[in-house]
């Protein structure tokens, strides 16, 4: 989302970097992306000033610079076992819709965290469904529920609760499954999907290549977000599902991917 160019009327408070760099902060929060020609502009500074202000927030984690400018960085999230597994209304609407869109798919590929362990938590077995997943929790859900499972093995990843690494990966060269679908930690137009840990991107991208179509879940706030590690390049991605309006999620268009709304 670009940042519309106007005159500042803040005096001398934006000579401060401090202060400048808290208001570039909250643009970030609001879901701005960082544009240093028309910020420079706006706060009647040179562009040097705003691009010395970036590289300040990217040394301290807070942005990830791109070329012209900077966005958001995802903060690692806490493993799995510490986070609240309750539903949000955003994640609720998101694995609702995402339940009516794997409707008749007989082999699913269920990515870990928790909007998947929400929507495991709902599924309902079918005839001949079968569930494929590298998350204990979401095999556990599953099965709750008289769903067949079948678990990719691997060493646990903390961060996201899933099962990472070659025995993971080799598990998913012999499968081939109607639908996966995966969770993120970041979607960005420009990065990709992104993920906190190297080894949960090796095996997300490694999901999507056994998957006839692939669909990612994302809330809002994961949208124009980028995690520490590249997963899977937007245009590997058949659909993704989000409560975000369509003026966030319209970088996503140009890949030719089915967007949906919760």
């Amino acid at each position: 989302m670009h940042i519309t160019a106007k005159p500042c009327r803040s005096g001398g408070m934006l000579n401060v970097p401090q202060t400048r760099q808290q208001k570039l902060m909250a643009r970030l929060a609001n879901g701005d992306e960082l544009i240093a020609q028309e910020l420079a502009v706006e706060f009647e500074v040179s562009l040097d000033t705003i691009r010395r202000d970036i590289i300040a927030l990217e040394q301290r984690g807070e942005v990830q610079r791109v070329r012209g400018g900077a966005v958001s960085v995802a903060p690692p999230s806490p493993p799995m076992q510490y986070r609240n597994s309750s539903q949000n209304p955003a994640v609720a609407a998101v694995v609702s819709r995402a339940l009516r869109e794997i409707e008749g798919a007989s082999t699913l590929l269920l990515d870990g965290g928790t909007t998947l362990l929400a929507m495991a938590e709902r599924l309902r077995p079918q005839p001949g469904l079968l569930v494929m997943t590298p998350s204990p929790w979401v095999a556990v859900a599953c099965q709750k529920h008289g769903i067949e499972v079948f678990m990719l093995g691997g060493k646990l990843s903390p961060s996201g609760g899933i099962n990472v690494g070659d025995a993971a990966l080799l598990a998913t060269t012999d499968v081939h499954v109607d639908i996966a679908v995966l969770g993120v930690c970041g979607i960005d137009p420009a990065f990709g999907l992104s993920a906190d840990d190297l080894h949960e991107s090796q095996l997300k991208l490694a999901m999507t290549q056994v998957a006839a179509r692939t669909i990612a879940l994302a809330s809002r706030e994961k949208i124009g977000r980028r995690a520490r590690y590249r997963a899977v390049a937007p245009e590997h991605l058949d659909c993704l599902i989000t409560d975000a309006d369509a003026t966030a999620v319209a970088g996503f268009n140009q890949y030719g991917m089915e967007i949906i709304h919760a």
